[in-house]
């Protein structure tokens, strides 16, 4: 059976929580907080709708796995001031790289390598 790995992660999610931290703005990080644990909880739920199994959502990360190719459109993963990246691998491994590859090529992308 092929399985499929989703490694996706938020961009420059903590550069904004440390510029909050540095200027003492503790308002800002529990806003950050909230907003990204939304932003989270919809890319699980379409995962998950997908039948996607979540291994790790926490954070501004997700890793899932599934037994078919799950389409990752960049317009799924973008919410008014937060984007985030995603690599699909064949396996952990290849899922965590594509993902680096995405971050590395500038951002807001979906790479895969299967």
């Amino acid at each position: 059976m092929t399985l499929y790995y989703y490694a996706i992660d938020g961009d420059d999610i903590g550069a904004c929580l440390e510029k909050h931290a540095l200027s003492n703005d503790i308002d800002s990080i529990r806003e950050l907080s909230r907003k990204i644990y939304q932003c989270l909880n919809e890319i699980r739920k379409y995962l998950e709708e997908n039948s996607a199994t979540i291994i790790f959502c926490s954070g501004d990360s997700i890793l899932a796995t599934s037994t078919k190719m799950i389409p990752i459109i960049i317009d799924n993963l973008t919410f008014n001031d937060y984007s985030f990246s995603a690599g699909i691998g064949s396996t952990c491994c290849n899922a965590t790289l594509a993902l680096k590859k995405a971050k590395g090529l500038g951002k807001k992308r979906v790479e895969v390598m299967l």
